[in-house]
């Protein structure tokens, strides 16, 4: 018998007692204010929320966004709001986008997440390509917890093909402990609430 094979029969043989699981049913965390509480945990995770006045509309002051105004290459997954490209059909592609608009079934007051659901980005490798996303999401669609969110999503995850959580750009703390934003993906993540 090799070292392997007596390896793993060793890793076989040892049994481990079985732990119920604790129960889900309990009352989970609410918050006053979803939406603020929404903005301060989106903000700890290096993000940023903007939201569409009574004057304005979505269009323009997504167009007004700092990252919109000095990007070359703005492509947009939702209708109303217009990019200044069309959407590239190979994944690899969106490398080249400098802003991405993507619209969010709903947000996460907990922590400042938001699911998007593949329908509203049907190529995946998008949210994690582009150099900066905004993402559009109604006010009323903020969550307290995530298990409501997943309640949410619930019984309609079979049906999805894909769907994610984001919470802020990406980040890494590996090297030396120092943050850095944006090492590994989006460089910026903006929610604009309407």
């Amino acid at each position: 018998m090799s070292s392997r094979d007596t390896l793993l029969a060793t890793l076989r043989s040892q049994s481990v007692p079985e732990v119920p699981l604790p129960s889900l049913i309990a009352e989970w965390i609410r918050y006053p204010d979803p939406s603020e509480q929404f903005r301060v945990a989106l903000g700890q995770a290096a993000g940023s929320v903007v939201s569409v006045g009574v004057s304005g509309g979505l269009p323009q002051l997504v167009l007004e966004l700092e990252a919109v105004r000095s990007a070359a290459k703005v492509c947009s997954l939702v209708s109303s709001v217009a990019g200044n490209c069309d959407i590239p059909a190979a994944a690899h592609a969106f490398a080249d986008v400098d802003v991405l608009i993507v619209a969010a079934e709903f947000g996460v007051a907990e922590n400042g997440a938001v699911w998007i659901d593949g329908a509203a980005a049907p190529v995946r490798s998008a949210l994690f390509l582009a150099q900066h996303l905004v993402v559009l999401l109604p006010h009323g669609e903020i969550v307290d917890n995530l298990h409501q969110a997943y309640e949410r999503i619930g019984s309609r995850l079979a049906e999805r093909s894909y769907g994610c959580f984001m919470s802020g750009p990406s980040k890494t703390a590996d090297i030396e402990q120092a943050l850095v934003v944006g090492a590994h993906g989006a460089r910026s993540l903006t929610v604009v609430l309407y």
